[in-house]
């Protein structure tokens, strides 16, 4: 039996714990082989077919989620500024953007977590992002539920829907599971990818800005 199929034994069993336990996991920085969106399609479709309830599942999320949020809040907290000390130029995050940064966190912070969440890629790194720059636990927490409210509930209403032609298929030939996962791969990059390249060009640009004329 392939990791794959042991996850989807465990959510066919164990269906609230599993989802729990799965979703608690990734959230907290660590990949699991199926991505957290398509675990929670498919306890949509187990709500459809009607072996779980959707508010019980939808719960199991949000909780699963503020638990594995807080572990990487408390670690930006306490290793997040050593680490973009030494790492941070990398990832363009000089000292004068990370200043800004936190400006823009201490104004907006509920509303940065909460959007931060909603963006493919940036679930995890949000949380770590708040508690590197001191966004107020409280607040974090708060953002952070009701943000996941949202995320789970919509893919919770996807699986419900769509899971019934999608999920016979998964539990008949779980590798495609691999397409699932290569889908929300792309997509999850795709942002970051684009973030990237403007920040070269941007990067560019402010460098042929500074060669004087006559060392052109």
């Amino acid at each position: 039996m392939s990791f794959s199929e042991t996850i989807w034994y465990y959510l066919h069993h164990y269906d609230k714990l599993a989802l729990f336990i799965l979703l608690a996991v990734e959230e907290s920085g660590i990949p699991i082989p199926v991505p957290g969106d398509v675990v929670m399609m498919y306890a949509g479709y187990r709500v459809h077919r009607g072996f779980m309830v959707w508010y019980e599942a939808l719960l199991a999320g949000v909780c699963a989620t503020l638990v594995g949020s807080c572990i990487l809040y408390h670690v930006g907290q306490r290793g997040g500024r050593p680490l973009l000390q030494r790492y941070g130029r990398y990832l363009h995050l000089n000292e004068n953007r990370q200043k800004r940064i936190e400006g823009w966190l201490e104004r907006y912070g509920a509303a940065a977590v909460f959007v931060g969440r909603l963006i493919p890629g940036m679930r995890c790194g949000s949380s770590f992002v708040a508690g590197t720059f001191g966004v107020p636990y409280p607040t974090f927490v708060v953002a952070t539920a009701v943000s996941a409210t949202v995320w789970w509930g919509t893919f919770l209403f996807i699986g419900s829907r769509a899971g019934r032609f999608v999920a016979p298929i998964v539990e008949e030939h779980p590798q495609t599971l691999l397409i699932f996962f290569a889908l929300v791969v792309i997509t999850s990059l795709m942002p970051l990818y684009v973030r990237f390249r403007m920040g070269q060009e941007r990067a560019s640009a402010e460098q042929l800005r500074r060669v004087p004329v006559g060392e052109e």
